[in-house]
């Protein structure tokens, strides 16, 4: 008998090691953190930025030495990587600031020598006066004073390309919401602006630093594997399908039509759990010149990006398998919005400056919004990493 359990357990070990993991399972801070690396490697500062910034979330300082699982250590360096892409992407004053909290953490040739190169000097002098350090801290206050809190006001009536709020003045904790767009559907007209249309959107979103946006690489490497065909995304089972495959929280669905010199851009946003739609947006225009088009791809993405706020709040009460919280539709909360609960910790504390940078997060789980009333929502659990309890914190993904 205990040789049959024996032998059993190997072969339920074997296939553990043998099969994939679902790709949105790896919510390490060092998956994040090498799939960062992976994208500097290929020149997407962008993506990298976006990476690195769901590490830090939870593992905030860089070290040279870093503990990953059991005796496994990696040197850690993200705050320098995301300054070396901001440099990229001629962001100086962003770069600076990243370099400098990485030098404050952990001295590295690397950092200095980016840093060098940004100030024009050799000498780089890392410590910031008192005086400074005093005129900062009120400086800070009195900006502090002027914002206005997340969540964003919202405005009936925008200019076109207006954005309502700033995803990095809320607390991110872990990556943000997983978006794939699936290829744009044009009618007769437009099949030549196909992939021009559909790049644009995977372009606008990923730039918009909100959207965690699946790299189209992965999408078609998959949709080889799977035979999928652009016709077949048509279907919205199929597209939901694939998207459930590349990790995705939600599909982007789009449409593109040109008719007698009048042109409609139309795109969904459609949640692989629940295969319902959250967004849906369109822009038109009568020019027909790809150059008009790509503007309407624009404004539809930062329609998505406005319907899809990032607002914090918290669980006021949990009852058998729901989860009340205590924001609600008055805040941009939906049917189908995607949140993360996670407890706070002690104050990470600048080694340098002594100010305080956010406090350290466990998260705890993620969760979907069921019902929404005007100040407060429930939801159900999605997935769960620890204990929660009433009085937890929660973040829209």
């Amino acid at each position: 008998m205990s040789s049959k359990l024996g032998l059993m357990i190997l072969i339920l070990n074997l296939l553990l090691i043998v099969l994939p993991l679902p790709l949105h399972a790896a919510e390490k801070f060092y998956n994040y953190y090498e799939n960062g690396l992976e994208y500097m490697k290929l020149g997407d500062w962008h993506r990298a930025i976006t990476e690195f910034q769901s590490a830090v979330s939870l593992e905030f300082e860089d070290a040279a030495r870093k503990r990953t699982y059991g005796t496994r250590f990696i040197k850690y360096y993200p705050h320098r990587e995301m300054g070396i892409a901001y440099y990229k992407l001629n962001q100086l004053e962003q770069a600076g600031s990243e370099l400098r909290l990485s030098l404050a953490y952990k001295k590295s040739k690397k950092a200095q020598t980016y840093l060098e190169q940004l100030s024009g000097s050799k000498t780089v002098d890392y410590s910031l006066k008192k005086e400074e350090i005093k005129k900062a801290e009120v400086e800070k206050k009195e900006i502090e004073k002027k914002i206005e809190p997340v969540p964003v006001i919202k405005t009936p009536k925008l200019p076109p390309g207006a954005l309502t709020y700033d995803p990095g003045k809320v607390t991110q904790v872990g990556s943000r919401l997983a978006i794939a767009v699936m290829p744009f559907t044009p009618n007769t007209n437009a099949q030549e602006y196909q992939q021009t249309v559909t790049d644009k959107m995977i372009t606008q979103l990923v730039n918009l630093n909100r959207f965690r946006v699946i790299e189209r690489g992965a999408m078609e490497a998959v949709m080889k594997e799977q035979k999928f065909s652009l016709s077949g995304l048509v279907n919205e089972d199929s597209a939901i399908e694939l998207g459930k495959i590349v990790g995705a929280d939600v599909i982007v669905m789009g449409n593109l039509s040109i008719e007698s010199g009048f042109s409609r851009v139309s795109a969904r946003v459609i949640d692989i759990e629940t295969s319902e739609n959250i967004v849906a947006k369109e822009a038109s225009t009568h020019r027909s010149e790809i150059k008009h088009i790509e503007k309407l791809v624009e404004d539809v993405a930062v329609m998505i990006y406005n319907d899809l706020p990032l607002v914090e709040g918290s669980i006021i009460s949990l009852e058998d398998e729901l989860i009340y919280l205590d924001i609600g539709s008055d805040v941009g909360i939906k049917k189908g919005t995607k949140c993360v609960i996670y407890k706070e910790g002690k104050e990470i504390i600048h080694p340098g400056t002594k100010q305080v940078l956010g406090k350290k997060v466990s998260k705890l789980g993620e969760l979907i919004v069921v019902q929404v009333q005007r100040k407060m929502a429930t939801a159900r659990l999605v997935s769960m990493d620890g204990k929660m309890e009433v009085g937890d914190k929660v973040v829209v993904k």
